[in-house]
């Protein structure tokens, strides 16, 4: 029999067969803000998109209901300076994956279509 048609000799080492510990949600405080905005976009009705988004709100994010995008006040730690045209906000945009400032309309009342905190709460069933 010709020896490139035979099946190599391996042995998988043990840890290939452990099993990851399971994610915590006391970790989502230690993960970046990408890595959050990761876990909300990429796993729509988990329950772990709800505990990223309720670590976004208590980093002071918040999500549009009408835009769909993560919004926050800007202050100099982000690098914006103050105007005097009011307030400015950055938002989390996930076609370029970064934060950017808002430039959209100015009339346009961005706070009025940011979800309640307690919109966001995870809530448990008392079944």
């Amino acid at each position: 029999e010709n020896a490139s048609n035979r099946e190599p000799q391996y042995q998988l080492p043990m840890c290939y067969y452990m099993q990851p510990p399971a994610l915590k949600t006391g970790h989502l405080s230690k993960f970046q803000l990408e890595t959050l905005f990761y876990i909300f976009y990429a796993l729509p009705k988990d329950v772990l998109q709800a505990y990223a988004a309720q670590e976004l709100y208590a980093r002071e994010w918040k999500f549009h209901v009408e835009l769909k995008l993560w919004f926050k006040r800007a202050s100099p730690a982000d690098g914006v300076t103050s105007s005097a045209g009011g307030m400015q906000f950055i938002y989390f945009d996930i076609n370029q994956w970064e934060r950017r400032l808002f430039n959209g309309n100015m009339n346009q009342n961005i706070t009025s279509g940011l979800l309640p905190e307690d919109d966001i709460r995870v809530k448990f069933s008392s079944s």
